[in-house]
């Protein structure tokens, strides 16, 4: 076999060495650079994307204590109208209470009024009446001691 003739070994060893000097050369002067080029794009888009989601978390954390503190101010709005709807509520149904017991007082006094006029009127009515009867009551009695005497 040629190749293990020990003649050809000095020209196989320089064919070996010019083609891994060639395949080296290749590799450090095209294949690498574009490697370390892709390695250094890849690691800087890595790097902006990192930024952008820490300013992002930052934004994102604002909003969040923003929304917290405007929530926590509509919860003290809210209890703040919710007591003022009840205290207007409460001096409306006083305010109506005191315009009832009022219309009440009036209408009651109005009646005792009437019942006083009326009953007034009755007890005339009764002692007039009364008083007739007596009349005539005595008249006959009184007729009666006449045609008896």
């Amino acid at each position: 076999m040629p190749q293990l003739d020990a003649g050809t070994f000095p020209s196989q060893i320089f064919w070996i060495l010019a083609g891994f000097l060639l395949v080296y050369l290749f590799i450090s002067r095209k294949v690498a650079p574009e490697i370390e080029q892709t390695l250094r794009v890849r690691a800087d888009h890595l790097n902006d994307l990192s930024k952008r989601a820490q300013r992002l978390r930052s934004e994102a954390e604002k909003l969040e204590s923003g929304s917290r503190i405007a929530l926590e101010n509509a919860r003290l709005s809210f209890s703040a109208n919710e007591s003022k709807l009840v205290s207007v509520f409460q001096e409306q149904s006083k305010r109506e209470k005191t315009a009832l017991e009022t219309t009440f007082a009036r209408k009651s006094q109005k009646e005792l009024q009437i019942l006083a006029e009326s009953s007034s009127v009755a007890f005339d009515d009764v002692c007039r009446n009364i008083d007739g009867i007596l009349e005539s009551a005595l008249g006959k009695i009184s007729g009666v001691r006449k045609g008896k005497s």
